[in-house]
Formats: structure tokens, C-alpha cells, sequence
């Protein structure tokens, strides 16, 4: 990736922390934030070993899938990661999905999701005003576990990412990053968090079930008009570990158009 692109996407990542309104170092909850920005959020957990996430545009919608059986601060950047998806490389008709079971740089593309994901997440003016203000201009030569972890909590991010960034930036050495992760491997970064009273959610699985109300009532209104069987009925709310009979109306009939389009059990059986 040359220069030029490098600049294109960090305008890119700033044009959405503006849109999202972004006022703080880090996003406050990046998964609302990706809502109202018009993006379709689905968080939900498929296990530690299952893939990270997905972007898709599946009749103009702009979805996002997000396995939060991950560590909060690993969804979080899958987050961020899918949305540089969508920025830089979906297109309805060439490109519709991409889905990640890793973020290695393997091809040029996920090379740019990740670039564009650490603009988003730490773009380098608040990463240095932060540095600058809330650790006193302090030397990197001389950065902590704990200045790492406090530079996570501000950013919501994992302490990997704050050494990769940090070193990215040509703010800390290679020296200094394998100095930093030798310090979290012998204190972890959970009680460097603790020790700091920072944000210990971010290495937690939040293992939240999130679907957009409006795949719930599109299922609802087809079993209603008899469009889809119980069955489907009872698997698209099973995901969220609810009862359909509750949201069932007077007719009991199970039928099915032959020529139904996608429902949400067959987006979740794209997970598979």
C-alpha cells in the first residue's frame, strides 16, 4: 500500500469518526455508532474458533455480522475492520460479502480493513493528544504496562493494538513493543486494566445476541401471511433465545411460497 492510498483511507476513517460524531478519543460503543451510521449490525456469538465477521450488501442494506464470542476488544476492531470493508471494496454487483475468519494481511484488501480499522479506532492526532495531555508528554522510551493499558481503555482497544499502533507510528521501537509484550505476558493485560481501574470488559467475549428489529418483524409479517412454516418461525427467534408462540397472531397455518426470498434463517446459515 503506497503513501497516497495510506492518506486516502485515513481521510476515510476521519469522514466516519465525523459522521459518527467522535468527539472523544475512542468510540463509546462503536456497534451504535455503526447503527446510526446506517450500517445493519449483527452481533452474535459463534464461538471463539468460528470466523471474526463479515460485510455485506444484500439489497442496498449495508449489513454487519460480528461473532462476539471474541473478546470485546477483538469485536470491536472486527467492527471497525467490516466497516473499511464497505468504505473501500464492496460494490452491490461485483463485490457484495466479505467474510473474515482471520484479519492476516494474506491479500491487499484486508491489508487496507486493517489500516483503515486503526485510523478509525486510534487516528495518530488523538493518539499523540493523548499522549501529549493525559500521560504528560511522557518518553515513549520510557511507556509502561500501565501507560499502554491506560492508552487502551481511552481508545477501547486491546493492548495488542495499542503496541502495533503505536509502533505503526514510529512512536516506540521494535525494542520497546517486544519490551511491552513481554510486561503483559507476565502481568496480563487484565491486571494491568484492574491496576489502572480501566475497562475490563474489553477482555471479555460479551457473547451479546444483536439482530435489527426489522429482520425480527420481516419473519414475523411472512409467518403471519403464511409465507414461511412455524419452524422457521421458531428458528430465527431461537438464535436470540426467544419464544416465537409469544409473537404468534390467530392463524396456525404452515405455509410456504415456493419462491420465498432470503429469510433470516438462511442468513444465518451463511455463518456455517
Amino acid at each position: 500500500m503506497n503513501k497516497s492510498r495510506q492518506l486516502d483511507i485515513e481521510r476515510i476513517a476521519e469522514s466516519v469518526r465525523d459522521e459518527c460524531n467522535v468527539t472523544d478519543y475512542g468510540f463509546q460503543n462503536i456497534f451504535e455508532a455503526a447503527e446510526k451510521a446506517g450500517y445493519r449490525v449483527i452481533r452474535y456469538p459463534i464461538g471463539v474458533d468460528g470466523f471474526l465477521g463479515f460485510a455485506l450488501i444484500k439489497d442496498s442494506e449495508r449489513i454487519i455480522f460480528s461473532n462476539s464470542s471474541q473478546i470485546l476488544s477483538r469485536e470491536i476492531f472486527s467492527i471497525a475492520h467490516e466497516i473499511g470493508h464497505h468504505k473501500l471494496h464492496l460494490s452491490e454487483i461485483e463485490n457484495p460479502i466479505i467474510k473474515d475468519d482471520d484479519f492476516i494481511d494474506r491479500d491487499e484488501n484486508e491489508t487496507e480493513a486493517n489500516y483503515f480499522a486503526a485510523c478509525l479506532l486510534m487516528p495518530y492526532e488523538k493518539v499523540m493528544k493523548f499522549i501529549r495531555l493525559e500521560l504528560n508528554e511522557k518518553n515513549p522510551d520510557k511507556f509502561n504496562g500501565l501507560d499502554i493499558a491506560r492508552i487502551q481503555t481511552a481508545f477501547n482497544v486491546s493492548y495488542d493494538m495499542v503496541l502495533v499502533r503505536l509502533r505503526t507510528l514510529n512512536i516506540i521501537s521494535d525494542s520497546k513493543q517486544n519490551a511491552l509484550k513481554l510486561e503483559k505476558a507476565i502481568n496480563t493485560a487484565t491486571k494491568l486494566l484492574n491496576a489502572i481501574n480501566g475497562n475490563l470488559d474489553l477482555c471479555k467475549s460479551s457473547e451479546a445476541k444483536k439482530i435489527p428489529a426489522e429482520y425480527l418483524e420481516w419473519v414475523i409479517s411472512n409467518y403471519n401471511e403464511k409465507l414461511i412454516p412455524k419452524k422457521s418461525l421458531e428458528t430465527a427467534f431461537n438464535y436470540l433465545d426467544l419464544d416465537a408462540d409469544d409473537f404468534e397472531e390467530q392463524s396456525e397455518s404452515e405455509a410456504i411460497e415456493e419462491d420465498i426470498e432470503e429469510d433470516i434463517e438462511d442468513l444465518f446459515r451463511r455463518m456455517d
